[in-house]
């Protein structure tokens, strides 16, 4: 997708607050806020936001000798949803529609993101509680990945940030609970970027239970089909279902798989006016049923 003047700025501030809190008193402070404004400006238009968040962190490792250390909250996000784990899917599973129950939660838990929203803490969990409440799922769509999933035999999940793979994990719980006989592959970044859901993350979380986890070869908070492995590329083409979790996915890999479906929340204005909805309101679009 197009990289627009608010990806740069809200990828910058985003990340300056964190570098800040990071390295408070350091010299080369300075440096990096000034190299990192440079690459935000200069960043060509055919680039797309998790391209220019990769080179964001690519200037911290240049300059720190690291990267953007989001270890903390990977731990925080990913125990206080594995406590919440039980409670929420009992009320999956007590739901009239558990398929239709559990893809509210899904897409809810894209609001934990550090990539766009830098002032996250364990009580925006709740808010994740509150938005699946309201979310709603489009009844053509729904149709759509219902009847997909009824002749699928193998589904693919790419995932986004930590936190909320624990209910993408609950998704293809009752995905498999419904559909046994489908194989489900999940996959993972291919290296720590921002929040974004690594091995790690999946090994923490359990996700390995209830799906095959392989990592997508390439650190970046997306899927960007040039850079990653062979077997990503190979898992995604074969697919009878895709699914793909969050902004950096959607922003990677739209318009590049026929078909698929995308969970995600308008945590931005363009995306919002693009897919025709509100400021912070969920979405479970497919791609081949919007046209821009």
């Amino acid at each position: 997708m197009k990289l627009y003047d608010e990806c740069r700025d809200c990828l910058y501030n985003s990340q300056i607050k964190k570098v800040e809190a990071m390295h408070p008193d350091d010299d080369r402070l300075l440096g990096f806020k000034e190299s990192a404004r440079a690459i935000c400006d200069g960043a060509p238009e055919s680039w797309c936001a998790p391209l220019l968040m990769r080179a964001i962190d690519g200037v911290h490792r240049g300059i720190f000798g690291g990267i953007i250390d989001y270890s903390s909250e990977r731990q925080t996000f990913n125990a206080a949803l594995l406590a919440l784990e039980d409670d929420i899917f009992s009320r999956i599973c007590a739901a009239e529609e558990p398929l239709k129950e559990a893809i509210r939660f899904a897409m809810a838990a894209n609001y934990i993101d550090y990539a766009r929203i830098s002032d996250l803490n364990e009580d925006s969990i709740a808010r994740v509680i509150s938005a699946a409440g309201r979310s709603a799922v489009g009844e053509d769509e729904y149709a759509l990945f219902v009847g997909k999933l009824n002749r699928a035999q193998m589904l693919v999940y790419i995932h986004d940030n930590c936190g909320e793979i624990v209910l993408d994990k609950l998704l293809i719980r009752t995905i498999k609970q419904m559909y046994p006989r489908i194989k489900v592959v999940s996959v993972v970044r291919g290296g720590p970027i921002i929040n974004d859901v690594t091995r790690a993350d999946a090994d923490m979380v359990g996700l390995g239970k209830y799906a095959y986890v392989f990592d997508s070869g390439a650190a970046i908070p997306g899927t960007y089909l040039p850079e990653t492995n062979a077997l990503t590329r190979a898992f995604i083409k074969n697919a009878d279902v895709v699914i793909a979790k969050g902004l950096g996915n959607l922003e990677t890999l739209y318009g590049e798989v026929c078909g698929a479906f995308y969970m995600f929340m308008c945590k931005c204005e363009h995306i919002a006016k693009r897919f025709k909805k509100e400021l912070w309101q969920t979405a479970f679009v497919c791609d081949k049923k919007i046209v821009y």
